[in-house]
Formats: C-alpha cells, sequence, structure tokens
C-alpha cells in the first residue's frame, strides 16, 4: 500500500501537467479553427463575416461584448456571424454560423494591447477589415512544477493575428508576434 502511495503522489502531478497542457492545446486549437472557419465563410460569402466576443454566446439573440469582462476576455464565448447590413452587431437578419459556449477550463484569453482586440471582421478577400494586428494570451491556471514543486508557473499560449486575417501560435506565455 505505502509504494502505491508514493507512486501516485509522484505520478498524480505529471498526470495533471499532462491534462492542463491538453486541455490548453484543444483550446488554442478551437480558436484557431473558428478563425479559419470566419476567413474561409468571409471568401465564401463575399465578406462580412464577423468573430466577436459575446458576454452570452448562447443566448436566442447573442450580442458582441466589447470591453466588459476585460480581465476574462475572450474566455466568456464567441460567436460568428455573416454581418448582411455591416454594422458590426448580431441581428436577427444576419445568419448565426457557429456559436462557442464558455470555456471554464482556462483563466483567461485576452488582448494585453491598450485597444484589445474584442471582434474580428473579415473582407471579401480574406483580410481583416481593420487592418490592426492582434496578440492573444491564452492563460491557464496555476500550478507546481512536477520535477519542482517550488516552482509554480503558469501554462500559456501566445496566438497572433495578422491583418491578413491568418491567426498562428507563436509560442509560450514568453514569445512574441514579430
Amino acid at each position: 500500500m505505502g509504494i502505491i502511495g508514493i507512486m501516485v503522489s509522484m505520478g498524480l502531478p505529471w498526470f495533471i501537467t499532462i491534462t492542463k497542457s491538453s486541455t490548453m492545446t484543444s483550446t488554442v486549437n478551437n480558436f484557431l479553427a473558428d478563425m479559419r472557419f470566419a476567413r474561409s465563410e468571409a471568401l465564401r460569402r463575399g465578406g462580412g463575416v464577423v468573430m466577436c466576443r459575446s458576454n452570452a454566446p448562447e443566448v436566442a439573440t447573442p450580442k458582441c461584448n466589447g470591453n466588459t469582462n476585460a480581465t476574462t476576455g475572450w474566455q466568456t464565448g464567441w460567436i460568428i456571424f455573416h454581418d448582411r447590413d455591416g454594422n458590426g452587431t448580431f441581428q436577427t437578419t444576419d445568419t448565426l454560423l457557429r456559436v462557442q459556449s464558455p470555456i471554464t477550463s482556462m483563466d483567461s484569453i485576452i488582448d494585453p494591447s491598450s485597444s484589445p482586440s474584442y471582434s474580428f471582421t473579415f473582407s471579401p478577400t480574406g483580410r481583416l477589415t481593420v487592418a490592426t494586428a492582434a496578440t492573444l494570451n491564452f492563460g491557464g491556471a496555476s500550478f507546481k512544477n512536477y520535477r519542482n514543486p517550488d516552482n509554480i508557473f503558469n501554462l500559456q499560449r501566445v496566438v497572433c493575428v495578422a491583418a491578413t486575417g491568418r491567426a498562428r501560435i507563436a509560442g509560450d506565455g514568453t514569445a512574441t508576434c514579430t
């Protein structure tokens, strides 16, 4: 019993690290897939496709939310819609293409810049209509390094969105989008 207890206590931190890393990878890949989907729909529909952060993406008529809940950002979820009238606001006349429910397994998904991006609107060429690049930091919960229990760290990823509308992973929390 003692040997099993020791093995479990040594293996549990490793398992937690793997689980959190897998969750981070899944969340980042889901975001990137939705960015690619929005961009391809803009190409297919002739532009006007918006991917925006929403505080309540699963309600009957969701709306884009700007700087509210700025500490968690995109973690609250997002919507993708074809903005037929070009006003950047989802209305019943627009076509809702995709909904991402809130992400409870992540601490935050934020744009740390002084003018953060809360929505991306794609033109008929797949470029962003506002030609400004964005950086999104995906943050995970703090946990102990299984090899050094005194070293507590955050699992993070940096996603870069170029003015061309393409998004990519830059690396861990120390990476930049240059």
